[in-house]
């Protein structure tokens, strides 16, 4: 992707992030971060071994019976956080992201057939795995499968109860249970604390997952645009960069006629400190609800733009988020919006304002809250929009 131009004529910055290494590693140390706290709080619980032990005498046979009983512990990712979002968005490409438990067994004898059964009213049907190779202890972070249809429909926070059984030879010896917190499927995570690193990752290509391009809404707000705007129709940059100039202010014009007013609003459930994120509405509930917060705005007017055949950014700063498109296909300029001005100013002064927005942004990309989110390559990435229920028009 070609680095955008400083306003003004300046020269251009290079984003101090790399595609791959913005769409590709930054969303597997995420998972990474996501098993890692999961656990992290579970293993600070147990006891230290001793530094030293002295060599076991021998066990009498009589003692070999009496063998301590298979035992399993469950675990999940985000300190027992299940985000729909990512499952949806991510799970596809990145089958990483289902992996959001992690089974450890102990106790297990050395012969027999051992499997474990793990069940949840979210899954598909119930996962079993067989336990192979050296017996003992095993670790299991398997992939789930879950029912994105389930998932796609939490609307709240939930409680969640995932059941793992461990069978030897068909006989059950030993069961955990593990009670999970799913989020709403509207909140998408923004930035996650990395034990690891010791230091919160950028992880604002979420938010792209909400940018619907497919939207079956959007087909009457286009017939509404060209009926109003006086445009032949929408061609993406073949009418040149005033031709998608043209085309962006008629969807500005007709998102505007829609009513909608600027909410100031942007609540997340804070359920867990190495989490930070933030609910997004999609399109059709921006509508239904009349109202919409920088976020919201940001990725309506981004998904009809990419609808339209041109290429939206989502930028994003310390508590605010904005759009901007590129004037040509292969990259070009940043044409900017001030999305909070929909509803009640001109598409001139949402423009002009965010050129400003813009200005200031630009030299502080890659520093911690500063980011742009292009939905061409995300797309590319295999991060794709959260699929439109028809539930969602209220």
């Amino acid at each position: 992707m070609p680095p955008p131009p400083h306003p003004q004529g300046r020269p251009r910055r290079r984003p101090v992030l790399g595609g791959v290494t913005r769409y590709v590693i930054v969303p597997l140390l995420l998972v990474c971060a996501g098993i890692r706290i999961g656990m992290s709080v579970q293993r600070s619980a147990r006891p230290a071994p001793a530094t030293q032990a002295a060599a076991p005498a021998p066990r009498p046979p009589e003692a070999e019976a009496a063998a301590p009983a298979p035992t399993c512990e469950l675990t999940g990712s985000f300190q027992d956080n299940i985000y729909p979002s990512l499952l949806l968005s991510f799970g596809t490409t990145y089958p990483e992201y289902t992996r959001c438990l992690t089974l450890a067994l102990h106790g297990l004898p050395a012969a027999g057939s051992v499997s474990v059964r793990v069940d949840s009213s979210l899954f598909l049907r119930p996962l079993e795995i067989p336990v192979e190779g050296e017996r003992g202890s095993a670790s299991l972070n398997p992939l789930l499968p879950w029912n994105f249809e389930l998932l796609r429909s939490v609307s709240q926070l939930q409680p969640e109860s995932f059941v793992a059984t461990v069978l030897l030879d068909g006989r059950q010896v030993a069961e955990a249970t593990l009670v999970c917190s799913v989020h709403s499927v509207n909140e998408a995570v923004s930035r996650v604390y990395s034990p690891v690193l010791g230091q919160w990752m950028d992880t604002s290509v979420c938010f792209a997952a909400f940018v619907n391009e497919d939207h079956p809404w959007i087909n009457g707000l286009l017939q509404e645009a060209v009926e109003k705007s006086g445009i032949r129709g929408f061609n993406g940059y073949q009418s040149g960069p005033q031709g998608a100039l043209r085309q962006a202010q008629a969807v500005w014009d007709a998102l505007a006629a829609r009513g909608l007013s600027y909410v100031n609003v942007a609540t997340d459930s804070g359920t867990s400190p190495y989490v930070s994120t933030q609910y997004v509405r999609f399109l059709d509930q921006s509508v239904r609800d009349q109202g919409a917060n920088c976020v919201d705005a940001s990725v309506m007017f981004a998904s009809v733009l990419r609808r339209i055949g041109l290429r939206p950014v989502l930028l994003f700063r310390p508590g605010h988020c904005f759009t901007a498109f590129y004037d040509s296909a292969d990259g070009g300029g940043l044409v900017a919006f001030e999305t909070t001005y929909l509803g009640t100013a001109s598409f001139a002064s949402a423009m002009s304002e965010g050129a400003k927005e813009l200005q200031s942004t630009l030299p502080f990309l890659g520093t911690s809250q500063y980011s742009i989110v292009d939905i061409a390559v995300c797309r590319q990435q295999g991060i794709s929009p959260i699929p439109f229920r028809g539930a969602d028009r209220g």
